[in-house]
């Protein structure tokens, strides 16, 4: 694996706290890759995690303005997106792009996606539910680009990943994750470890401040036999 280092991660701009908002508690702003994103979140939601913005999410955004990466015409989809800044950008760099989280995290993906996609974006973004390693099969396996901030920390999931990966991808699939190493750095390395049993995998870009590493990976030619010895 290959490390490169970069100092500072991109920060919010500014903020507005906002008041009679069923899903948001307030909005953040950022200006990255030419664009100004305006992203609601609700920090200490009961649903969890993916109602704020998390530092890896960040990272993504900043390592694809900082590499001048573009998605036109490339089919993208996020697995895990939260509140849905990161594909949000990869849409607004011209991605047809599928943002999935969880049923109960949809409905706020939407609105950002309102906030940010002007009208004639819109065709070319989706909002779905996917559960790992249960509805995946749902989902065709011809993307061009997967996605994924912060969702490596728990060993458990790792087959349920592995398994929506193996089905996601191709030969031709580029698959970016990025993770917060402070948060449980041991479990976070050994499912990376794991990963690169199916794809040849490479840090790429390190934020040292924040201790997050990004990872990008190409499928080997895995079998999904292969998933049930996780």
């Amino acid at each position: 694996m290959s490390k490169t280092s970069v100092r500072k991660l991109m920060e919010r701009s500014s903020f507005l706290y906002v008041h009679d908002d069923d899903d948001f508690t307030r909005k953040d702003y950022y200006r990255v890759c030419g664009f100004h994103l305006q992203i609601g979140v609700r920090p200490l939601s009961k649903l969890g995690f993916g109602t704020t913005i998390w530092a890896a999410a960040l990272a993504l955004c900043q390592y694809f303005e900082t590499e001048g990466i573009r998605f036109s015409d490339k089919k993208v989809i996020e697995l895990g997106a939260g509140t849905g800044i990161l594909s949000i950008l990869v849409a607004l760099l011209g991605g047809d792009v599928t943002i999935t989280d969880q049923p109960a995290l949809l409905r706020q993906i939407e609105r950002n996606v309102s906030f940010n996609i002007p009208s004639n974006f819109e065709p070319y973004v989706k909002v779905r539910a996917l559960s790992w390693g249960r509805d995946h099969m749902l989902f065709p396996s011809d993307y061009d680009y997967i996605l994924g901030a912060d969702i490596m920390y728990f060993y458990r999931c790792l087959p349920l990943i592995v398994e929506t990966l193996l089905h996601l991808s191709n030969e031709k699939t580029i698959i970016y994750f990025a993770s917060s190493m402070w948060y449980n750095k041991k479990a976070i390395s050994e499912n990376y470890h794991i990963l690169s049993h199916y794809f040849e995998t490479e840090i790429v870009c390190r934020y040292e401040v924040k201790d997050v590493n990004i990872y990008k990976m190409v499928r080997k030619i895995p079998t999904p036999g292969d998933v049930l010895n996780l």
